[in-house]
Formats: structure tokens, C-alpha cells, sequence
């Protein structure tokens, strides 16, 4: 039986890979943050001499607000865990964002320059950095993720679902500015076991998955809306500049993983959300 270590393991995406790589044989290993302190150098080296023959990492701090003025331990996760779980050479599947590219210049292949906004896009760009010539590393980057979770408030899409009913039919606004293309976890993780026998093992180097349709958090919000019982009208268009800028465009290219034959359709958001909410 093969084995799989799925560092951040209880997230949102984490989960569901632990989840998919189960149901298809795989041992896994996904320890929780009490279980293993991934910013803690002895307790990754730990968990890496365990000897798994793949390891995915979700592990990050993913909201962006929370990652400006980052103290040692968030740089421990997004920056230096990557290079840490790379040392021992065993194959790796390293998640990393849309946001290390500007969102002038969409849609964006691989091999695109990168130009992160903000601290976030800079910290994961600076961990890509540290591990894509390495050839047992894959960097899969992602955009805005949504999925099975234990509060809708874990995501940056299905929290527009809690602000919406906690408003009791009050108006909620929600930006009308930033393209983003929402991503199930679930296809996510998918996509992650249909490479998982290739990564590190002929594929390597970056590439992306993403969701099919291109819209606004308000535009998420009016299909979200319906689906949990709300009027559509509660949701305003607000176009105010963020305090932490975002980029406009960061639309992926999936043309290199189209490429190897193993892309995996992703599910369409409507249909997505119908299995969260």
C-alpha cells in the first residue's frame, strides 16, 4: 500500500486530499495541528523520516490580510515549510496561489514572470522559488478555493453565504472588482491523485488548475443567494479599493496540464455549491 503525508491535512483543501487518496487505497497521513507543529523544523523532519512515498502540501496561510507584517512563525509555513518537506527528496505536490502574478496580464501560463501585490502572493512566490528546480517538487497553484467545511466562514466563497444569512435580509455588500475563478476542493483534490503517480516522477515544475467560469464575489454571491434561501437583492456591487491590495485578473492557464491528458474537469460552480451549502 502506498502512503501519502498531506501536510495541513484538516484544512479546507487538505481534507478533501486526505479524503480522495483514502477512498482511492492510499495510507494516509494527514496530522492536525496538534498532532505535529508544521512550523516547528524537528517535528516536520519527524513526519518526513516516517518515509511516505508522496507528499502533498496544503499547509498555508491563506488569507491575505493576515499575512502583512508576518511574524516568524506564519514565514515558517508559507515560505520555508515547502523547502523543509523538498529536503529528503521524496516526491512532492506543493499547492501555491494565483496571487503570485500582478492581474495585468491574464490569462497566465506557467511561465509567466511573477509580480505579487501583497505579502501573501510575495510569500508563496518566494516559496516557489525555493523548490521548482527541484525534480522530484510539482507546484500546482490554485485560485480562490471553496468546499466541504465545517463553517462557511473557512472560505472565501461560502463565507458570502454566512454574511448573507446572518444578515437576516439586510443588505450585504461584496466586491465587484477582482475576476476570480472559484475552484472546488474537491476537484482539487482530484486532480492531485490523478498526478500523484507522475509527480516527481516525470512531471515537475509549476503547474495550474482552476475553475471553469469567471465572475465577481458578487457575482458568487447572486448564485449563492438562492441556494440558501436568501433574495439575490440583499447582494450590493461594492467597488471600494481593498485595504491589502488584490489583483485584478489572476486567471491560470491550464494549458500545460491539459497537455499531460490528466486534466480533470472541474465541476460547474452552481453545482459545486449545491453540494456545500
Amino acid at each position: 500500500m502506498k502512503t501519502v503525508l498531506v501536510a495541513g491535512g484538516s484544512g479546507l483543501l487538505g481534507s478533501q486530499v486526505a479524503k480522495v487518496f483514502q477512498e482511492a487505497g492510499w495510507a494516509v497521513r494527514a496530522p492536525s495541528h496538534a498532532e505535529a507543529d508544521l512550523t516547528d523544523p524537528k517535528a516536520v523532519e519527524g513526519l518526513v523520516a516516517e518515509g511516505p512515498d508522496l507528499i502533498v502540501n496544503c499547509a498555508a496561510q491563506r488569507r491575505p490580510d493576515l499575512c502583512e507584517g508576518a511574524g516568524p512563525a506564519l514565514l515558517e509555513l508559507n515560505v520555508r515549510l515547502p523547502e523543509r518537506l523538498a529536503r529528503a527528496g521524496i516526491p512532492l505536490v506543493h499547492l501555491s496561489t494565483d496571487y503570485v502574478f500582478d492581474g495585468a496580464g491574464a490569462p497566465y501560463e506557467t511561465d509567466a514572470p511573477r509580480r505579487p501585490l501583497n505579502a501573501y502572493g510575495r510569500q508563496k512566490a518566494a516559496a516557489e522559488e525555493a523548490v521548482e528546480g527541484l525534480g522530484h517538487v510539482l507546484i500546482l497553484r490554485v485560485p480562490i478555493l471553496f468546499g466541504p467545511c465545517r463553517d462557511w466562514r473557512d472560505s472565501a466563497v461560502t463565507v458570502l453565504a454566512a454574511n448573507l444569512a446572518a444578515a437576516k435580509g439586510a443588505a450585504v455588500r461584496m466586491d465587484d472588482v477582482a475576476i476570480r475563478r472559484p475552484t472546488f476542493t474537491c476537484d482539487v483534490a482530484r486532480q492531485i491523485l490523478a498526478l500523484a503517480p507522475h509527480a516527481g516522477r516525470g512531471l515537475s515544475g509549476v503547474f495550474h488548475y482552476t475553475g471553469g467560469e469567471a465572475m465577481t464575489k458578487f457575482l458568487m454571491g447572486l448564485t449563492i443567494a438562492p441556494l440558501i434561501g436568501c433574495d439575490p437583492a440583499q447582494c450590493v456591487p461594492d467597488r471600494t479599493p481593498p485595504a491589502v491590495p488584490r489583483p485584478y485578473d489572476c486567471t491560470l492557464s491550464v494549458r500545460r496540464l491539459a497537455r499531460t491528458g490528466l486534466l480533470v474537469p472541474p465541476t460547474p460552480f452552481a453545482a459545486a455549491l449545491a453540494r456545500v451549502l
